[in-house]
């Protein structure tokens, strides 16, 4: 429990490597996926002697090599297999990036020829066969078309034109005198001939743009055509392809043989440029690289064993910080959660408002319970329960994308809860009189029904009073620890009215004495009021520090900005204990669209067919308030989150703990 309330205890690790092991320094430690990597170069306490560019520089050309080797394993139609995340020997990107752009060269020059020749060959055979085509239609015709062209008054076009246009060309040739002769179809387009007088040749060639008529240029329409042209053609088809079956076998052959020098330029590239962008965050000095991290306290020993089974000559170092400098933001310390894996996914929601810092409260167990407590409060269905249980598993186990996976698991997670507050209601699938409610029905109590949800708003609130205090006194920020309206006083005065509200809801009068008043209500304000000069006062004579002085100079706007803090510490405090109702507002919703479903599916039963409408409409109104109404659930429930509890205590601006890491996954 302790565990999963704080961040991993975190340590700054000084590693000092030659430069011959900052290859295989680097991809060990990426293995290892552990080291957040400081830039050393961005520090304060950077080193002088900086190297310049050069890891800019070798990073644009391992992506330029990158992207000339997915062309190429486009180009020969072969998937890029993932990389491994093993250790590659003598691995250098400062040394191997001419090596590599000479393999990328050969590969791509013995590709490209065998390509560009099947290419080629391709081209050649598609133009002979459509020139194939055309010739045996007009072959097929019988027509001697080469008289035509003696004709010195008549012109003729023969060309492919779309079958829907061939009216559109009547109309624009309808001032002309000409003879249009459809011949045979070709797909969506159609042989056709235009005959008409050579004066008219302009208006022709106009009218036939516009129907998009594509001309046959052919020299052997005009010398005629005979069977032994045909067979010629065909032979020559015949040729081409038999050269282009040869050459797709020599590039079978050529596919297996650097299939295997792809997958290592691959892995080389790859691994080059995460060495690479790791490095633009060492230091260099001369012959030796400084590298800086955090690691989890614990795992120090397996970082060094493994760092110097890769450099047997490295020198660690391990210098004791002192806190001011994570809060200064001098040194940053990353938060590193240790969450059991059904926290997890709930970590992903408590991002979305902001990061941890290092120091304060580790706030996902205090989110998740709560979440899953006011989600199984307004979604209380067994059978709905059941539901998204079973999707949430199915979502988790079929789409392997991380984020969905996570998306399942707090599926199945409200889903169990939903099934356990079903039970308390009595309700399955909007039944509620085929199983006893362990509790009670929701709508046959409203009043308690809302008096437990603000119980359950004061329970929240207080919480989030109590994480604060813990989160500001680890800060020694005792001004809002102790003085503040959410600190000490204002949680005795939250509890001093929940409190005076117990008494009254419970005797039905006012029954507390002044005594009361003055301790609980009247004191804590008075201190929120003057909480400036009581914390300089504290601050000079119990810690001991040099205050000059006790109250602002601006007394008049001090007593203003006092008197508003004030007015809007109880306003505050009341809305956001009035806004739990709602948790019991959406229950009741959700018990409301069942009595609407029912109410419909009784209304149909008396018609024709009464049994299976009946159904229908009970099985679509569940399905669709599963859908609707779970996702307006969970709209509110995180709104609560955020705005009710998080807003206590949740100070943020920290740095996740994101470990330098090899991803199991294609180039980058």
């Amino acid at each position: 429990m302790k565990a999963m309330l704080k961040a991993a205890n975190m340590k700054k690790i000084d590693m000092q490597v030659p430069k011959e092991y900052i290859s295989e320094t680097t991809m060990r430690i990426a293995a290892l996926q552990i080291l957040h990597l400081l830039n050393v170069r961005k520090m304060p306490l950077g080193h002088i002697d900086l190297e310049s560019d050069q890891e800019n520089v070798l990073i644009n050309k391992y992506k330029q090599f990158e992207k000339r080797l997915v062309d190429l394993y486009k180009s020969l139609d072969l998937e890029c297999d993932a990389v491994s995340c093993s250790i590659l020997k003598d691995l250098d990107p400062y040394k191997d990036i001419l090596e590599i752009d000479k393999e990328l060269q050969k590969i791509e020059s013995n590709t490209n020829d065998i390509l560009g020749k099947i290419k080629s060959e391709k081209e050649s055979k598609d133009e002979k066969q459509e020139l194939l085509r055309l010739m045996e239609m007009i072959f097929n015709l019988e027509i001697d078309i080469s008289q035509f062209h003696e004709c010195k008054f008549l012109s003729l076009s023969v060309g492919l034109m779309p079958s829907e246009n061939i009216e559109r060309l009547e109309f624009s040739l309808s001032n002309v005198y000409h003879i249009l002769i459809p011949s045979t179809v070709l797909g969506k387009r159609r042989l056709c001939f235009v005959l008409a007088s050579k004066k008219d040749d302009e208006k022709i060639d106009k009218a036939l743009k516009s129907a998009y008529f594509k001309k046959l240029e052919l020299s052997i329409i005009k010398e005629g055509l005979d069977e032994s042209r045909i067979q010629e053609l065909r032979g020559q088809i015949q040729d081409i392809k038999i050269d282009i079956n040869i050459g797709e076998d020599y590039l079978k052959k050529l596919k297996k043989r650097i299939e295997n020098s792809l997958f290592e330029i691959n892995q080389k590239i790859y691994m080059s440029l995460k060495i690479l962008y790791a490095a633009r965050s060492f230091d260099r000095v001369g012959d030796n690289y400084l590298i800086s991290g955090w690691v989890p306290q614990d795992i120090i020993p397996e970082l060094e064993k493994e760092v110097k089974n890769a450099c047997p000559k490295v020198i660690f170092s391990s210098p004791d910080l002192d806190q001011k400098d994570n809060k200064k933001n001098f040194l940053k310390i990353p938060t590193c959660l240790k969450n059991p894996s059904f926290l997890k996914p709930f970590e992903r929601l408590v991002f979305g408002y902001d990061v941890p810092s290092y120091n304060e409260v580790e706030p996902t167990l205090f989110f998740a319970l709560s979440f899953l407590l006011m989600f199984g409060v307004m979604f209380g269905d067994v059978g709905h329960g059941l539901t998204l249980f079973i999707l949430g598993l199915f979502i988790s186990r079929r789409i392997k994308k991380a984020s969905m996976v996570q998306i399942g698991l707090i599926a199945m997670e409200c889903g169990v809860v939903s099934t356990i507050f079903g039970f308390m209601y009595g309700s399955i699938f909007g039944f509620e009189h085929i199983l006893p409610a362990l509790w009670f029905h929701p709508m046959e109590d409203i009043y308690f029904f809302m008096k437990v949800t603000v119980g359950f708003g004061i329970v929240i609130i207080s919480t989030g009073l109590l994480l604060n205090i813990i989160n500001s006194i680890n800060d020694k920020d005792f001004l809002k620890g102790i003085f503040g309206e959410l600190g000490i006083m204002g949680l005795l005065f939250y509890w001093g009215c929940v409190g005076f509200l117990i008494v009254f809801m419970v005797k039905g009068r006012y029954v507390l004495d002044n005594a009361y008043m003055l301790w609980l209500l009247f004191i804590p304000l008075t201190v929120i009021f003057f909480k400036e000069p009581l914390y300089n006062l504290y601050s000079r004579y119990i810690l001991k520090k040099k205050v000059d002085e006790i109250f602002p100079c601006n007394l008049g706007l001090f007593f203003l900005e006092s008197f508003i803090e004030v007015g809007d510490t109880i306003i505050g405090f009341l809305s956001n204990t009035v806004s739990f109702i709602r948790v019991s507002a959406f229950a009741l919703a959700h018990a409301g669209l069942f009595l609407a479903v029912f109410a419909l599916a009784h209304t149909l039963q008396t018609v024709k067919g009464g049994f299976f409408w009946y159904w229908l409409i009970v099985i679509l109104g569940n399905i669709g308030i599963i859908f609707v109404e779970g996702m307006i659930v969970s709209i509110q429930t995180i709104r609560l989150e955020y705005y009710e509890f998080f807003s206590k205590f949740f100070k943020g601006g920290g740095e996740l703990y994101q470990p330098l890491r090899i991803n199991k996954s294609m180039m980058s």
